[in-house]
């Protein structure tokens, strides 16, 4: 019966038991040759691959307007070259919508057309209109003038108080005079509520405008929710049918390969490395496909959702890279300590050992000894329960009968 828990013992080939690090069976012009097999074929196999993605039909991207309207904490991911605008400052949202809104109406896709999205854009659109010119002069004229004069009159102010300073010592020249000074922060007073005064009546323009592009926003963001659902089908639908076809293109190759691979590793065939090469960049390309797919399907959704969440408690973000950089030392640690248990194996140093005549324990040579190590005084040979001569001890076979005996 087949139990998934019990342990199995691996069996290690006689013929290449030991992954011996001395013997190499390529020449180094086979290996440059092979290195270069790999890059060329991977690299136009992910062309390949990339180049699948245009037999289906791509569904037509939302307009830039849509990803505006996507609720926080939505599983539908933006285009990055969108994620500028997302939520907006509140004075800046009359600048992005004059310009985009307008040019929206004329791109926007089957998904959005149907969904109603066209009226509510046009409906804002026409507000952004009307306040265009106060926002414009607001943000372009008065702000950066009244920064200036509010400057203006900081540094006066500081130098009156320094010329009442000099008047008070009855200073005889001073370098800041009271009564010019005081007659230029007079005029700066002036300038300064005259610009205070036109900023209030444009803010009191964008004001009457600014509820009813909130409430056309809350329509717009309520008719985007099933538009956002029927698009995220689309786009998932589509990357399952390039999935499958990267699939169904690189798995019949694969097992073909990976089974003449196998094929040739048993018979310890030399052309064994040009089969392991073509199999690794069919490993690769297989992979990147599958993993690929997962991450559009649920994985990048997940770690944004982390991320996001991690990101709102420093406590919590700093032990998620402290728990990262264990994990990394647990992956590629673990990796390397895998393959190093499995080339230093007691059975496979025994064996490597034998073949360069040396102890197994100590590695002396052994051409002088007899039962015994000369220099660790290990036990190398015993007596064959078959034959009675003697025979290595950790070898599988006699040399003088042949008889098998298991390790």
């Amino acid at each position: 019966m087949f139990n998934p828990f019990k342990k199995t013992t691996e069996e290690i080939s006689r013929t290449t038991p030991g992954y011996e690090e001395t013997e190499r069976r390529t020449p180094v012009t086979g290996i440059i040759l092979l290195l270069l097999m790999f890059v060329a074929g991977l690299y136009f196999g992910i062309f390949a691959m990339e180049d699948i993605s245009n037999i289906p039909n791509e569904p037509k991207s939302l307009s830039s307007c849509a990803y505006r309207y996507q609720e926080r904490g939505s599983t539908v991911a933006s285009p990055a070259y969108l994620s500028r605008y997302a939520h907006e400052a509140t004075l800046d949202e009359f600048a992005f919508a004059s310009y985009t809104t307008a040019e929206c109406l004329g791109r926007l896709s089957s998904y959005e057309t149907e969904g109603g999205i066209a009226p509510l854009l046009q409906q804002r659109s026409i507000l952004e209109i009307q306040v265009s010119p106060a926002y414009l002069q607001l943000r372009d004229t008065v702000l950066p003038s009244l920064r200036d004069v509010q400057y203006q009159i900081g540094r006066i102010t500081g130098e009156y108080s320094v010329g009442l300073q000099e008047e008070m010592a009855e200073v005889e020249k001073p370098l800041f005079p009271t009564q010019p000074v005081q007659s230029s922060i007079t005029a700066l007073r002036a300038q300064e509520g005259e610009l205070l005064q036109w900023q209030g009546e444009l803010e009191t323009q964008l004001n009457s405008v600014r509820d009813s592009i909130k409430s056309i926003d809350d329509q717009l963001t309520a008719a985007y929710k099933p538009v956002f659902k029927a698009h995220e089908r689309a786009l998932r639908w589509y990357e399952f049918q390039v999935f499958l076809l990267q699939f169904l293109l690189l798995i019949p190759f694969f097992y073909l390969a990976l089974r003449k691979y196998l094929e040739l590793h048993r018979k310890n065939s030399p052309y064994t490395i040009i089969v392991t090469a073509i199999v690794a960049v069919l490993g690769i390309l297989l992979l990147k496909t599958i993993l690929f797919w997962f991450w559009g399907l649920f994985l990048e959704r997940i770690l944004n959702v982390l991320i996001e969440w991690f990101s709102m408690y420093d406590l919590f973000r700093s032990l998620l890279f402290y728990f990262g950089m264990f994990l990394s030392f647990a992956i590629f640690g673990g990796a390397v300590y895998f393959l190093q248990k499995k080339v230093f194996d007691p059975r496979r140093v025994t064996i490597r050992r034998f073949r360069a005549k040396q102890c197994p324990q100590c590695q002396t040579n052994l051409d002088l000894s007899a039962e015994y190590c000369p220099n660790c005084g290990a036990h190398i040979r015993e007596a064959c329960s078959k034959c009675g001569k003697e025979r290595f001890i950790g070898m599988p076979f006699c040399p003088h009968c042949g008889d098998r005996k298991d390790n």
